[in-house]
């Protein structure tokens, strides 16, 4: 596959850049104003609101994920590093919090955005906002070869 552009009568022609695969679709969240910033995440780095770094309850610790905005279609590359989000829906319908990665609960989300991915990505207006989260697992395979250097 290719796309085009052209310009100045010009037309440029180069390979599409193949997308991961979207792996989850669901609500992510964003940490708010700031007040986390140097504590300690999950992963044991301090956390800075201006990194593309995000929260997620299993995928393991600097796995790169593609994060997109399904209402506008925005796109941004973050990192994981802590765990997260740990609201859920009780049995009384309420909301409630507890850390546990069970897979019984009623999670809020799937992901916990810093707020440079949130600002990115759009959704520091509405808080929740629906997203795909795309990444390649061990068993899936780019469709490319990265180039290796031998200095």
């Amino acid at each position: 596959m290719y796309s085009q552009f052209a310009a100045s009568g010009e037309t440029m022609e180069w390979s599409e850049v193949e997308l991961p695969p979207v792996q989850q679709a669901g609500l992510a969240s964003w940490y708010g104003d700031g007040a986390w910033h140097g504590e300690v995440t999950a992963n044991g780095e301090p956390f800075d609101p201006w990194q593309y770094t995000c929260a997620h309850r299993s995928l393991p610790f600097n796995t790169m994920v593609l994060i997109e905005n399904r209402a506008n279609r925005r796109r941004v590359w973050c990192r994981i590093n802590d765990r997260g989000p740990y609201g859920f829906v009780n049995d009384d319908g309420e909301w409630d919090f507890v850390v546990s990665s069970s897979p019984d609960k009623n999670w809020r989300g799937i992901l916990d955005m810093s707020i440079a991915t949130a600002r990115a990505l759009g959704t520091t207006e509405v808080g929740l906002q629906h997203v795909y989260l795309r990444y390649w697992t061990r068993n899936s395979r780019p469709n490319f070869h990265l180039a290796g250097l031998n200095p």
